[in-house]
């Protein structure tokens, strides 16, 4: 680590290196207006099993805090930062049902970033679901996804879907 990352306690190099959505194979794009408890409410009908979902950069507090605390579970595969200063809180949390639901509850009352600025999920070293700056830029679903279920997600959740431009 830098000299001036430590000094100003800023992400490294090395860890700004990690899993991220691989924009040279197909992927989806959402935009449009939702939310938080709307997003997990809908996930258990889009991912796999034994998913992690990966919230960095919020001010939890209170109930939020609490919860995140105790769910946490420790970190599978790193993902890369999306923030370099200050550095973000991360947590790591499964992708239960129960975890979903009960993210869907607290998520209700409070806003987006007390929970998070960057939201992501992710299986084993695959990026599935990347979201930078939650709500203000678009969310992005791998191409692995089933079509049809991508299709309901966004559907569900009323956010426009098109396929995503591909980095060369």
């Amino acid at each position: 680590m830098g000299r001036l990352a430590r000094i100003f306690g800023a992400v490294s190099r090395e860890e700004m290196n990690g899993i991220q959505l691989n924009m040279r194979l197909p992927f989806w794009e959402l935009s449009g207006k939702t939310d938080f408890p709307s997003i997990f409410l809908a996930l258990p009908d889009l991912l796999p099993e034994d998913c992690t979902l990966y919230f960095e950069g919020g001010s939890p507090t209170g109930k939020l805090l609490d919860f995140l605390q105790q769910r946490r579970i420790a970190e599978r595969t790193h993902v890369a930062y999306g923030t370099i200063w200050p550095r973000p809180a991360v947590f790591h949390i499964a992708a239960s049902l129960d975890n979903m639901m009960r993210l869907a509850e607290l998520a209700s009352s409070c806003a987006y970033p007390e929970l998070a600025i960057h939201f992501h999920v992710y299986s084993g070293e695959t990026i599935l679901f990347q979201w930078h700056d939650v709500f203000a830029q678009p969310l992005l679903l791998s191409g692995a996804l089933a079509e049809e279920k991508v299709r309901k997600f966004a559907e569900r959740l009323g956010m426009s879907l098109r396929p995503g431009v591909l980095i060369q």
